[in-house]
């Protein structure tokens, strides 16, 4: 990535964007989220973020309205298919909060949005991600978090590289763990919405632990179709 890249997406923080409403789909900062687009209001958002800044941001239905709180990407990858689907994969930059819904125009909604409150997020463009620290409690937290992990991925079934697991700094473990873990919406728009690093972990360890145990009536797999 570019000295030029990092320092356009460092300023990046518009205050209108195109929304994309999608249950299920939560996307938090450092993460990557592949998207399969075929609606053409939502193909016309491709084309257009395309022509600016590449930058969409993702919320989920809540009944007849939008959460207040989604996350902003930069597309990163696109395609189109024989079928004139595109598929995309989005970034996670940093956070939103909506501040208004304003008519625009366009097919596709857009929001007014502002950024205050998510300072503390792991961000894309620091010259190196900070793990934890090398102490007791870093140490404590990562390993709790992983006997989660193993007591879900057991549960549903899934094989997972534990190795390559172990490169990656918490913070960013923790927001992919949420992003890609088979809870219902409302259940990850609650660990998405967490204040910090340290409550997503503690809130993800309490759903992982009741998942695996069935304590749920409303197992989800995520989908970004």
């Amino acid at each position: 990535m570019s000295a030029h890249y990092k320092s356009l997406a460092r300023r990046t923080t518009p205050s209108r964007i195109p929304i994309f409403p999608l249950g299920g789909a939560v996307l938090l900062p450092v993460c990557d989220l592949p998207l399969n687009i075929f609606e053409p209001r939502y193909l016309n958002m491709i084309d257009d973020a395309l022509k600016g800044d590449r930058l969409i941001g993702m919320v989920q239905p809540q009944g007849d309205d939008i959460a207040s709180v989604g996350g902003l990407g930069r597309i990163i990858q696109f395609s189109e298919t024989d079928d004139g689907r595109y598929l995309i994969v989005l970034k996670g930059l940093r956070r939103f909060r909506i501040t208004g819904l304003p008519e625009t125009g366009t097919p596709y909604r857009q929001a007014d949005v502002a950024y205050g409150g998510f300072e503390e997020d792991p961000d894309l463009h620091a010259a190196r991600q900070t793990s934890e620290a090398l102490s007791e409690s870093g140490r404590s937290d990562r390993a709790a978090l992983t006997v989660a992990m193993k007591a879900l991925a057991k549960a549903v079934g899934v094989d997972v590289d534990w190795t390559a697991l172990s490169e990656i700094p918490l913070p960013v473990l923790i927001n992919q763990a949420a992003m890609i873990s088979p809870f219902s919406p409302e259940d990850k728009q609650s660990l998405l919405e967490a204040e910090t690093s340290d409550e997503r972990r503690r809130l993800l360890i309490g759903l992982m632990h009741l998942y695996a145990s069935g304590g749920t009536n409303d197992p989800q797999t995520q989908s970004t179709q």
